[in-house]
């Protein structure tokens, strides 16, 4: 019985699309505001999608996981709250590249960005696989430290395809497709167990 009084309903909330995202460019942490589609996109969202238990809608500083979790907060009339460590990955000279782009300037790291994205070390920015450590750590933390019985988190598509990558025990290379074929809001329940899981993730061995 106290496991069960432990379990939380875990909601995942994917970042809204930015013109970066319209043009199928690299996105990290460079600062971008939800575009015009986006932001019309998800207020449809947010009107049609329950609430359920969520008392606060968590996401990182940036302007569009800021925006996403306003129009979520507002539609839902609950709180938002910015935690730094959501946060995608930094990805360094990476950032802003088309597909095509990183396929001709960076093969190698092209190929395991479709392949292992969490064996992608981006030059001059963060390790995907320390990222992953991060945004699961600040997951686990606001859930343990929550007394609500279900925490909404905006993510970006990276720590958004690593943690459905993780909750369904699959490869980082299933990531595209878990982001494409799975609804923009999504709930899942969390064990005790489950959450401290996510506080022992260690770095990928490559």
């Amino acid at each position: 019985m106290a496991n069960k009084k432990r379990q939380r309903v875990l909601c995942l909330i994917r970042c809204g699309e930015t013109t970066w995202d319209q043009d199928d460019r690299l996105h990290g942490q460079t600062d971008l505001p939800l575009s015009n589609a986006g932001r019309a996109a998800l207020a449809g969202l947010a009107d049609e999608t329950s609430a359920g238990g969520v008392s606060t809608v968590y996401h990182s500083s940036d302007d569009a996981a800021s925006d996403t979790a306003q129009i979520f907060a507002s539609a839902w009339h609950v709180r938002q709250k910015v935690v730094e460590d959501l946060a995608d990955p930094d990805l360094g000279l990476l950032e802003g590249l088309t597909q095509n782009d990183l396929a001709e300037r960076y093969r190698k790291r092209a190929r395991t960005w479709t392949e292992d994205p969490l064996a992608l070390i981006p030059p001059e920015g963060e390790s995907v696989a320390d990222a992953r450590i991060r945004v699961f750590g600040a997951v686990a933390r606001t859930i343990r430290r929550s007394r609500a019985q279900e925490c909404a988190f905006v993510l970006h598509d990276i720590s958004l395809g690593l943690l459905r990558c993780f909750l369904a025990n699959r490869p980082s290379g299933e990531m595209w497709s878990l982001l494409e074929d799975r609804p923009p809001v999504e709930r899942y329940l969390v064990t005790e167990h489950l959450a401290e899981r996510l506080m022992l993730i260690e770095p990928a061995v490559t």
